[in-house]
């Protein structure tokens, strides 16, 4: 069972700034002291899932913790579909807005694949901040060991408007847990927390539109596996395990094809580490970027696993 969260999504969202960025009103949290840590939100949510960690590391960091477009609170004005290419063109922005010359990522699930397109533009020297380091949670960084559950595929294909529209509440909310582990499953009444940091204030027509980076997945699959190749940074995974989307099978793969990620696998934790366990996700965090400090780039065999946690 997941803890609940620290505060509410009403009350996350009291305490939140807003930036204009073409037709969009973004929402993001920013606050705490020291170097900028960017973190990037997963399908279907927003950032309040980085709630259960950011007492943590607001501590440590200055947090700049935005909904992405189409997201949460980020008012999508047109309705029109937000690329993952105008996801990290709003993100320059925001930190060129808040005056961020470098930052570390902290992403998950689909904010992996963001935080891809802008290492691949760090690595071509385009973007308008440098990028320290990268940390990512769950999330189909190769898209060919993305699994999707069927809801996904569903709201994927042709018909994933009118299904966005009319699918019962029950099982979008049923589909949304099934990919936690099998100990830290939300319960029902923290479940239906979540439903409104689904819907966001776009409505539901937003999960079709939101959905389609499946599709970019596979269209720039190599640009953003080359990204991570190439990247003379320090990166690391923290992977759920028990995902049935993008767990151990998914860890697996990265190890394999990119031997320059550091990967730590969590037992029995699922898609949403940064719910799940935050304690060990926060503690993860704090030793990726002690190791940095000491070290400067970081190789895999240099980083220690949490205790507790295996490699």
């Amino acid at each position: 069972m997941i803890s609940r969260p620290p505060i509410s999504y009403k009350k996350w969202g009291q305490c939140g700034k807003y930036f204009e960025w073409q037709d969009h009103h973004v929402f993001y949290q920013r606050g705490g002291n020291g170097e900028a840590l960017l973190t990037i939100h997963g399908f279907p949510t927003c950032s309040w899932d980085w709630a259960w960690v950011s007492k943590a590391l607001v501590s440590q960091f200055h947090m700049i913790v935005p909904d992405l477009l189409d997201y949460g609170r980020t008012l999508n004005s047109l309705k029109k579909t937000c690329t993952i290419m105008d996801q990290a063109d709003m993100l320059d922005a925001l930190m060129a807005h808040r005056g961020m010359d470098e930052v570390h990522i902290l992403a998950h699930d689909v904010g992996d694949t963001v935080a891809q397109e802008l290492i691949a533009r760090h690595n071509e020297s385009s973007l308008s901040f440098r990028i320290k380091s990268a940390l990512f949670l769950n999330g189909g960084m190769l898209p060919a060991h993305h699994r999707p559950r069927k809801v996904q595929t569903l709201l994927a294909g042709p018909l994933g408007p009118v299904i966005s529209r009319v699918a019962g509440k029950g099982k979008m909310l049923d589909g949304f847990a099934s990919v936690f582990g099998p100990h830290t499953k939300p319960t029902d009444v923290s479940l239906d927390e979540f439903w409104p940091a689904m819907v966001g204030v776009n409505g539901r027509g937003a999960f079709a539109r939101r959905i389609r980076y499946m599709a970019e997945r596979i269209m720039h699959a190599e640009r953003w596996k080359n990204a991570l190749r190439d990247a003379q940074l320090p990166m690391m995974l923290v992977n759920g395990v028990d995902d049935p989307v993008s767990g151990g099978h998914a860890a697996d793969a990265i190890e394999k094809e990119l031997p320059n990620i550091k990967v730590v696998r969590l037992p029995g934790i699922g898609h949403f580490p940064q719910i799940e366990a935050p304690e060990a996700v926060a503690e993860l965090v704090d030793e990726f970027h002690k190791c940095i400090v000491r070290n400067g780039y970081v190789r895999p065999s240099e980083l220690k696993a949490a205790q507790g946690f295996s490699l």
